[in-house]
């Protein structure tokens, strides 16, 4: 929801020509909406929020609200968005105006996909019909402004359609609601556009942004999302993978090596660290640190630490797509000749050390071909001490980097500990990889 009104606040077009009417059905983006007009809203030439949780108003209510609304200010263009849409153009709203069309959409889909705004055909009942030519209008094969049977999600109508029909002088009466096509209100919409006979088009001309998939998005975990990473990966990134991650990439970057073959990198961003942690203390199930563990296979755990599995919260896949998309590509450039793919990791968990439960680590190998560390907050800020100590080249890494990794191997070379917390806790993101 944040993204959404930042997209709006970033259109490219004066503020104090443009009246806000939001509708939130969502009690959860209540905050977020209120936050965003307490901020932005007096920037407006007016606002108006209804929350249905306070004041309870259908989608069907608020879309036929908001058309009405544009009637009563003689507006001269109405622009419709759904949350799903991220219009990252910020010219956007101009490109429509001057397209010149009653009723126009830009077109947005979701990344990698071909799940758009708009459908290129119909069936006979009025769904969704694939065209021969959907798949290139979609890649922008065929750029252009084309003429359409659907549009949803963002669009722009001409305000003195708005007026005509409203008013009662055409023969359309535009409305998302009709007693005889009871379906989704913007179904419902334009199946009476096309009944009279009024075009909707979509352009394609620009790059004007994206669609989010809401599908997985669930409500009761802490920071839903955070756990997009699979659904929604080009808003993950944003928010969660460090800034500098892809120069990391670059044939010609070298990374920092603290210890022999201990390989040291900006990976995660610090919402991402402080998201984790807030995630794995809302759940609060920490292990008790002995070695009795019923989580694992066989019941015992031979270097107890007290921790929560990322499969305890949902974020197993999660964490296996991150490890094949931003960990995988420093593995192939590091450890020259290990091509494993996709690469597994069974235990993956986020470590507490503090002097009241565990400060400490006694020496050990892990139970990897790798072992990826990643530090989660900061020394001498929200902790003392601590820090990782390779035995076999008597070598510390104790001025940990918040969002930065340690990747080294597992098993043989790198017999290794944790060093004693003496003050605060320190939170570390541990994943054995490939066992």
């Amino acid at each position: 929801m944040s993204d959404f009104l930042v997209n709006v606040q970033r259109l490219n077009y004066t503020r104090k020509r443009i009246h806000l009417f939001v509708h939130n059905s969502v009690e959860y983006h209540t905050t977020q909406v209120d936050t965003f007009l307490a901020k932005y809203g007096f920037q407006y030439a007016s606002q108006q929020v209804v929350h249905s949780s306070i004041n309870p108003m259908s989608e069907l209510e608020a879309r036929n609200f908001a058309l009405d609304k544009c009637r009563q200010l003689n507006c001269d263009y109405y622009l419709a968005l759904d949350s799903v849409a991220r219009l990252e153009l910020p010219e956007t709203l101009s490109v429509l105006i001057e397209s010149n069309r009653t009723i126009v959409a830009p077109l947005l889909s979701r990344p990698g996909k071909l799940w758009s705004n708009f459908w290129a055909a119909i069936t006979k009942d009025g769904y969704y019909a694939r065209s021969h030519d959907y798949v290139d209008l979609v890649r922008r094969n065929r750029v252009g402004i084309w003429n359409v049977p659907h549009i949803m999600n963002a669009y722009l109508i001409e305000g003195n359609f708005i007026r005509e029909s409203l008013e009662g002088n055409t023969k359309l009466n535009l409305s998302y609601y009709d007693k005889d096509f009871a379906r989704k209100p913007i179904l419902t919409f334009t199946h009476q556009l096309r009944n009279s006979n009024v075009f909707q088009y979509m352009i394609n001309t620009h790059e004007f942004g994206h669609l989010v998939d809401p599908t997985s998005y669930n409500l009761s975990n802490t920071h839903p999302d955070f756990y997009q990473l699979i659904d929604n990966m080009q808003d993950w990134e944003r928010h969660y993978l460090h800034e500098d991650y892809y120069q990391l990439l670059d044939d010609n970057s070298t990374t920092e090596q603290p210890c022999q073959d201990v390989f040291w990198f900006p990976l995660v961003s610090d919402l991402f660290c402080t998201h984790l942690i807030e995630i794995m203390e809302a759940f609060g199930q920490w292990s008790s640190g002995t070695n009795h563990d019923p989580r694992i296979e066989g019941g015992y755990e031979s270097v107890p630490t007290r921790d929560i599995h990322m499969r305890q919260v949902g974020l197993q896949e999660m964490w296996l797509a991150f490890l094949r998309e931003y960990v995988m590509p420093v593995q192939l450039k590091e450890f020259i000749g290990y091509e494993h793919d996709p690469p597994r990791a069974e235990l993956a968990f986020v470590v507490r050390y503090n002097p009241a439960e565990q400060p400490s680590l006694k020496p050990h190998h892990d139970s990897s071909t790798y072992t990826l560390n990643i530090a989660l907050n900061t020394p001498n800020v929200d902790y003392e001490g601590g820090g990782c100590r390779f035995a076999r080249y008597n070598c510390s890494v104790t001025e940990s980097r918040k969002g930065w990794a340690l990747m080294h191997p597992g098993r043989l070379t790198h017999y290794h500990e944790g060093l004693p917390v003496t003050k605060g806790t320190r939170y570390i993101m541990v994943s054995f990889v490939d066992p």
